[in-house]
């Protein structure tokens, strides 16, 4: 079942478990990936949409310990609903006194790119783990309750806008759906 991107963004931030990458995943620049020139059209876009969706759960779970909803890396790696989304779920936190702690892991994968001949639009999927990204109340530190955590499906759409690939939506599906 798929979520709204403000109720998925709330819900990622504690169960998705892909802030950022894993630890093999490379803090890549989306814009630099735009411009290497051994690369071809597809396979910049590719790189660049990538590492945003990275830069996204990095800097969502950066931004999830304190929370902050005004971290600009936030809007570095998203925009549209995706940034909405995010920014909802952190001001929504910060309301009721939760932090996140801990980081989710991605291995994001293309599952389309248009147009073909000059990339502006790439469709990801992943599996995200959010079995060690956990939600706490700030002024304790104890676990929040029902903070189910585990693997599931999440697809989003990254666009290049301007120069810099950003994340515009992301849809998470229940965990164990992937």
């Amino acid at each position: 079942m798929t979520c709204s991107a403000a109720v998925l963004t709330a819900s990622v931030l504690a169960l998705v478990g892909v802030a950022g990458c894993s630890s093999d995943m490379p803090d890549t620049d989306p814009q630099v990936a735009m411009t290497t020139p051994s690369l071809t059209a597809r396979a910049a876009a590719e790189a660049g949409a990538i590492a945003a969706y990275n830069g996204l759960w990095q800097a969502m779970a950066k931004a999830g310990q304190v929370p902050d909803p005004d971290d600009p890396q936030l809007r570095r790696y998203a925009g549209g609903d995706a940034l909405r989304g995010v920014i909802g779920a952190l001001v929504t936190y910060r309301e009721t006194g939760v932090v996140t702690r801990g980081a989710p892991v991605t291995k994001p994968r293309v599952h389309s790119v248009s147009p073909p001949d000059h990339p502006n639009k790439v469709d990801l999927v992943d599996c995200g783990d959010s079995s060690h990204w956990t939600k706490h109340m700030k002024s304790t530190g104890e676990l929040v309750p029902d903070d189910p955590r585990g693997r599931r499906r999440i697809t989003a759409v990254v666009k290049l806008v301007g120069n810099t690939w950003k994340v515009t939506t992301l849809d998470a599906e229940e965990i164990g759906s992937c």
